[in-house]
């Protein structure tokens, strides 16, 4: 993934990942809690790869982004967010995980507004969209929240996955 700018919200940075992001991002990789919908933990033995592509942006790809998301006062990791290649094949996905500990805070919903912003706006995606389990409804609802909506339902990973599709631009 080539490095993409920097951005900022009132209260956060979305930045590109570094080295010393390793623990945050094994830490969440490794979270029962944050990896409940998402096929459960990362093994361990599997977890120093990941954190590598993220860090090093070992995959040349324009259309690709990551970004650990950080409280500003604090210079304190809380998420991540990506935007890569479908399974599909033919989109691209707006992925992300937060830490338990700051759910319900709003932090989420502006994270991703402003990720969906640059893909749409600066990078000029002309959508993108998101995969998560039925089931998750805080997911969903954050979805729906940022003008996602339902398109189709599919059977993946043993479970109900609803794929969200974005506008096909918008303005902050």
């Amino acid at each position: 993934m080539i490095p993409k700018p920097s951005l900022e919200t009132e209260r956060l940075i979305l930045r590109n990942p570094i080295p010393s992001d390793g623990p945050f991002l094994s830490e969440l990789m490794g979270h029962e809690e944050v990896r409940r919908f998402l096929g459960g933990p990362v093994p361990l033995d599997r977890r120093g790869a990941i954190i590598s592509s993220y860090c090093n942006a070992e995959a040349p790809d324009e259309r690709s982004a990551v970004w650990i998301v950080e409280i500003r006062a604090l210079h304190r990791p809380i998420g991540l967010i990506s935007i890569t290649k479908h399974k599909d094949g033919e989109d691209s996905e707006l992925s992300y995980e937060f830490h338990p500990d700051i759910w319900g805070q709003g932090y989420a919903i502006e994270a991703t507004s402003c990720a969906l912003d640059f893909a749409l706006n600066d990078l000029a995606f002309e959508r993108l969209i998101a995969e998560t389990q039925s089931a998750n409804s805080a997911s969903c609802n954050l979805l729906e929240k940022l003008g996602m909506t339902e398109v189709r339902r599919v059977e993946r990973f043993g479970a109900e996955q609803c794929i969200y599709a974005s506008q096909v631009s918008r303005k902050s």
